[in-house]
């Protein structure tokens, strides 16, 4: 079963998804989060990330060579250059990275299909085409629809809502704390910004097409923790429909997506990624609210997209 997550920047998708995935594994279902991208944040004053802006170019330059080396790269190739075509960035610093990840994208989502486990993207294709949107600055709603009609659709789309005056706080905070060089491979805070519009029309376009877009909010606690539940009843619910049930209470062997380790977030917990107080705006802390959420300490929203 594969979950998409899409919203602008800065919204609360990782926290998200990382939370619904941690609550699916209590109940005993396998749940990974795929393709998570965090920013590092800043040791010290001399902490530049070069060492880790370096690091990223080699890891991105093997892993799509790889990947186009692999049995399917020919279709993957296929569906990324489809899609910047379409939607062409202005600058191609974004191109070349837009169209590495969406190849990546690609091999990760074939094989989310085979799998018997809960895969939760919370940087998929919808994601990605609302990037593209953004670096390209001209798209229109006719582009924005052929794209997302090459795209394949999640079991569940969901969307994140939450106020712009609340993402330009946490927006403002995040690029605070990120070394000079992480900065490279993040927008400009107006980029960002002008996702609001890029989503909504992007939401109005798949309504329209009769696709079935689940809202949820991460404005607060009480907000983010109702918003999981609910989805997290769905989701267990289709897969009682269709059969399926808690395959690590039956004893039940389940096949792992056959992916780089680099692509699949193992933590069980949110607290095992060490990430610095200072990083996290307020607005992105969930805080436990119940005794479900004892001890569960949420990571600050993505900035890849």
């Amino acid at each position: 079963m594969i979950i998409e997550i899409f919203g602008p920047p800065g919204s609360g998708k990782t926290t998200f998804a990382h939370e619904l995935a941690r609550r699916l594994r209590r109940e005993g279902y396998h749940a990974e989060v795929v393709l998570s991208y965090q920013p590092s944040t800043r040791e010290g004053r001399f902490d530049l990330g070069i060492f880790l802006f370096i690091s990223r170019i080699m890891a991105a330059v093997f892993s799509t060579s790889k990947i186009l080396l692999s049995p399917r790269g020919r279709i993957n190739l296929s569906t990324s250059l489809s899609m910047i075509r379409i939607l062409p960035p202005k600058k191609r610093m974004w191109r070349a990275r837009l169209w590495q990840y969406i190849l990546k994208l690609s091999r990760c989502w074939d094989q989310a299909k085979q799998s018997r486990d809960v895969i939760i993207f919370d940087q998929g294709y919808v994601q990605v085409i609302g990037s593209l949107a953004m670096f390209n600055e001209t798209a229109d709603n006719v582009a924005l629809a052929k794209a997302l009609s090459l795209a394949p659709v999640a079991d569940f789309t969901l969307r994140v809502v939450v106020p712009q005056m609340i993402v330009e706080t946490r927006l403002l905070q995040r690029m605070m704390h990120e070394p000079p060089a992480e900065r490279i491979f993040e927008a400009d805070f107006d980029t960002n910004i002008r996702a609001f519009r890029v989503f909504q029309t992007i939401n109005d376009i798949l309504v329209q097409s009769n696709r079935k877009i689940i809202p949820i909010e991460t404005l607060s606690n009480q907000s983010s923790l109702e918003s999981i539940q609910s989805v997290e009843q769905k989701i267990i619910s289709k897969i009682l429909q269709t059969g399926g049930g808690p395959t690590a209470k039956r004893g039940q062997g389940h096949e792992r997506l056959d992916a780089d380790a680099s692509d699949i977030d193992h933590r069980s917990d949110p607290k095992s990624t060490r990430v610095s107080a200072a990083s996290i705006a307020p607005a992105d802390i969930v805080l436990p609210t119940t005794k479900t959420w004892a001890g569960a300490l949420a990571t600050p929203a993505s900035s890849l997209f």
